[in-house]
């Protein structure tokens, strides 16, 4: 129908198909243009912080229904037991662990079960999983050929090579190293079966020892860094070569006296299995493997006496080698020349490090001093002991097993393992920068890096609020002011070190290590060669892994703070749930990892290391004595608590309570940091709450409530009584001890919950 005066029709006869599209586009690409600018505001919101999800969806009862707050508490309620609301003011961790505890159970070859635990283990798995995967870097000097070959040479040869204690039979009787064994030696006709037949010097036999094979036998070295300058790496001697703890070797009570039996029978089973692969089966070869076994023990005894006279602590003396050398009479100039890759790295009056001198004047001093043929035997006898237990998991299951059953008895339960848990945790422990590279580089995302990242910042803020606001036990201007320079000087090192990062980086970096795909035995020698030149690398370029080959000997640690650098460490194999998740509120992330981060940087403040350290890594203890004073009177405030109000905990062993008495000491420190980590980290969440006023879905429960029950369920665990019993007297106080006595002082977790707070809360 035409319009009146027809311009209608007009207009229409006009337009044609060109403008239709024409205006189609327009406004498409207007609509296009409306919500690039929404999603670059929204991702410019993200950024602000990356630990929730700010695309809120609030119900009607003002509960946050966002992907990330349903995750979280999902993970929550599983986790707690509604029956204990009535204590969550007496003993909150019933509350938000009973759900865990009636679904995680203790693995049948374990005696406990904690988060932390279970984080590893699926790491672990995960670790073999990947191992197990294809090699896409088929070239043989790859990282990743070199780490997957030794692994499965390591799971291959228990089933495939029976005999290869063959392997470790040629190294013992080589005539250019360790030339014979009083086992091999002395089963020849008419052989003295108390005196050597053959022997070398106590340098030769060294020499050889710790350089072509990386023993730690009587001593180790490693490197550290520079007390005075953490650019500097230094080499340091340090005692070894003890198989038991020390108390082992030198206490008389039934459980000592069992293990050291254990000990020396395991000696002569696995002397036993490598005499009849060498085809030795004299009538005096049981008594000279009692002999082997006895001698072992005796020395092995002998360092830990001086050990129990001359405890080890962490100063250590700064000398030379030529010092060395003149001090205790042995060359451990021309012991370092062998021993490092590249000799040129050190001379002989480049500063080392000696910790516990009074050690190693026994050491060489009495034991090396003494020239008495059964002395020589002993020696002989304990340094090729040391030799063939250093490659005992390297060689063929019979080794193995025994090795297992020794420790089976040593503990007082049963070990059991599969071959690809033990050959992973091997792979972790020798190869972690390329662990680090396979693992991070198929699990780790970069959002979940910058929501740790945004913890710490926050975290390192809140530590400051902390010691300007609160902090009263630090009773002077001056701790206070060495406290702020450490914490505006704190640094963060998250997720995995730069050189895990590049292929072509870790290929140069394991250029240097040998893999054959036919021994893994040879293998296990080739990585003593390696870590040769690891340690000359290290001393030429102190700086090489970022500092991250300190924290990486610690495998069994997520995180932790290192006082030389002033660093906080956090692996990426730690960065996962139930730790931490990019979607979750800041009130999730804060209370669990971000909690346990607060503890490892409050240690920067009160830790022994941390106290003793400044914001340059350099030594140097900077509490005054008001400080200590002021600090030690919270301590005691703890204790007491402990001692007076505690009094005692029962530990159920197979259905028996079991009563231990609580000292307080020396867990109060503990104790203290907990407290102050759970306020600082508390007062970094009020300062910047994201879930404002809406409420976390099926618990309903609030921003701070969130918080201490986020925290508490990181400390869940299961435990073994006997065990538990044992931490206990020795000082170690179980986490539902210490989550309780933390909180019980915290006035902030009494008004989250409307409990009625502490008179004396100790530590502010």
């Amino acid at each position: 129908m035409a319009a009146p005066d027809g311009r209608f029709g007009t207009l229409y006869n006009r337009i044609t198909r060109t403008h239709v599209i024409i205006t189609a586009f327009i406004v498409l690409g207007l609509l296009s243009f409306s919500l690039l600018i929404t999603a670059i505001v929204q991702a410019h919101n993200r950024g602000q912080n990356t630990n929730t999800n700010t695309d809120t969806v609030i119900d009607k009862n003002g509960s946050c229904l966002t992907q990330g707050c349903i995750s979280a508490a999902n993970y929550q309620l599983r986790s707690i037991d509604s029956t204990a609301s009535s204590s969550i003011c007496t003993d909150f961790y019933k509350y938000a662990c009973g759900g865990w505890k009636q679904t995680h159970f203790i693995q049948s070859n374990d005696v406990e079960r904690t988060i932390i635990g279970d984080i590893l283990n699926r790491r672990d798995a995960d670790i073999e999983r990947l191992l197990d995967a294809p090699i896409p870097q088929s070239n043989p000097q790859s990282w990743e050929y070199k780490l997957k070959t030794y692994y499965s040479e390591c799971i291959d040869d228990y089933a495939r090579i029976l005999d290869s204690g063959k392997y470790m039979i040629g190294v013992l009787q080589d005539p250019q190293t360790i030339d014979g064994w009083f086992l091999f030696d002395n089963s020849a006709a008419n052989a003295s079966q108390t005196s050597l037949l053959k022997n070398q010097s106590y340098y030769t036999q060294i020499s050889h020892i710790h350089g072509d094979f990386g023993v730690t036998a009587l001593f180790g070295i490693r490197t550290k860094f520079d007390e005075t300058d953490p650019s500097v790496k230094r080499l340091e001697f340090h005692p070894a070569g003890l198989t038991m703890e020390i108390n082992d070797y030198v206490g008389n009570d039934d459980i000592t006296q069992g293990r050291q039996a254990a000990y020396q029978l395991y000696i002569t089973d696995v002397v036993g299995i490598l005499a009849r692969e060498a085809k030795i089966t004299d009538e005096n070869l049981t008594d000279r493997a009692f002999t082997i076994a006895n001698d072992a023990f005796t020395i092995e005894k002998l360092l830990a006496e001086s050990l129990q006279r001359h405890p080890t602590d962490n100063k250590p003396v700064v000398t030379n080698l030529q010092n060395m050398s003149q001090a205790f009479s042995f060359d451990f100039a021309a012991l370092m020349g062998h021993e490092l890759a590249d000799p040129n790295v050190i001379n002989i009056l480049t500063p080392v490090y000696v910790t516990n001198q009074m050690y190693f004047q026994d050491v060489f001093g009495t034991i090396l001093a003494n020239e008495d043929p059964i002395y020589l035997r002993m020696v002989h006898n304990y340094l090729r002991w040391r030799l063939l237990s250093t490659y005992i998991e390297d060689l063929s299951y019979n080794y193995v097993h025994a090795h297992r059953i020794f420790l089976s008895a040593y503990y007082g339960y049963s070990l059991h393992t599969t071959n690809e848990a033990f050959c992973a945790r091997e792979v972790i422990r020798r190869f972690p920068l390329a662990i680090q590279r396979l693992y991070t580089m198929n699990s780790v995302g970069h959002s979940t890096l910058t929501t740790v990242r945004n913890i710490f910042l926050a975290l390192k803020d809140g530590l400051k609020q902390y010691i300007n606001e609160h902090a009263t036990w630090m009773e002077d201007e001056s701790t206070k002011r060495y406290a702020r320079e450490k914490i505006d000087a704190l640094t963060e090192s998250i997720g995995y070190a730069h050189i895990a990062s590049d292929d072509t980086l870790l290929n140069n970096y394991y250029a240097e290590f040998e893999v054959t795909d036919d021994s893994h035995f040879l293998n296990a020698i080739n990585y003593h060669h390696f870590h040769r030149w690891s340690l000359s690398t290290s001393l030429a370029n102190a700086g090489i892994l970022d500092h991250w080959d300190l924290f990486e000997t610690r495998t069994s640690r997520l995180f932790d703070y290192i006082a030389s650098f002033n660093r906080l460490f956090v692996v990426g194999s730690g960065m996962h749930e139930p730790l931490v998740d990019s979607q979750w509120p800041w009130p999730m992330n804060m209370g669990s990892l971000g909690v346990l981060l607060a503890q490892k940087l409050f240690a920067s403040i009160d830790g022994p290391e941390g106290r003793t350290h400044l914001a340059n890594g350099t030594r140097f203890d900077w509490w005054a004595p008001q400080t200590v004073l002021g600090y030690n009177k919270s301590r005691d405030c703890i204790t007491n608590y402990y001692v007076n109000d505690l009094k005692h905990v029962d530990i159920d062993i197979n259905g028996a309570l079991i009563r231990v008495r609580l000292a307080g000491e020396p867990f109060s420190s503990t104790t203290l940091r907990h407290i102050g980590a759970l306020r600082f980290a508390y007062n970094a969440l009020m300062k910047d709450d994201q879930m404002k006023s809406f409420k976390m879905p099926g618990t309903y429960y609030t921003s701070a409530q969130t918080f201490f029950l986020a925290y508490a369920q990181t400390q869940c665990y299961q435990r073994d009584g006997l065990f538990e019993v044992v931490r206990t007297q020795l000082g170690t106080y179980d986490e539902q001890i210490a989550l309780n006595t933390a909180l019980i002082h915290m006035p902030e977790f009494a008004q989250a919950f409307q409990c009625t707070p502490k008179q004396d809360k100790c530590f502010d």
